[in-house]
């Protein structure tokens, strides 16, 4: 047979990676989802769930520094205009600059093939270094939102 290169819009996306962000979404029993593509970069899967109250600091050592990954994470933080606790689902689109071209290309194309899956997430983060994606400055941008 012949083989041929999918387009990138043409990555696929494993019904867990749906089933575990309604975990998250609906349960609240999961604290952030590690996202990442197979090998061959034709299908996205659940890499890795982080138990319910895992601490931020956990969720960051889960970005590589040479690989993409995409991520969710129930961030709880207080209104400043209530005072109140709130949660914000927060997507995340990780492409560190070390990584491969190739896959930073397909990891940005197929993004929207997961985000659109995922029906409840507040705000996107987009991060190629720990400083883009420190809590203080997601948590700052979910207070915009």
């Amino acid at each position: 047979g012949t083989s041929f290169q999918k387009m990138a819009s043409g990555v696929g996306v494993s019904d867990d990676c749906m089933t575990v962000f309604n975990n998250l979404k609906l349960k609240h029993n999961i604290q952030y989802i590690i996202y990442k593509m197979n090998d061959k970069m034709t299908e996205i899967n659940v890499l890795e769930e982080g138990a319910k109250n895992a601490p931020y600091e956990e969720f960051l050592t889960k970005l590589p520094e040479d690989s993409c990954r995409y991520a969710v994470y129930d961030v709880e933080f207080t209104d400043p205009k209530t005072g109140g606790q709130r949660n914000k689902i927060v997507f995340y689109h990780w492409a560190p600059d070390s990584c491969k071209v190739r896959e930073k290309m397909i990891y940005a194309s197929s993004k929207d093939e997961l985000k659109k899956r995922l029906v409840g997430v507040a705000t996107e983060v987009q991060g190629s270094d720990q400083g883009d994606v420190e809590l203080n400055a997601v948590i700052e941008r979910v207070n915009r939102v």
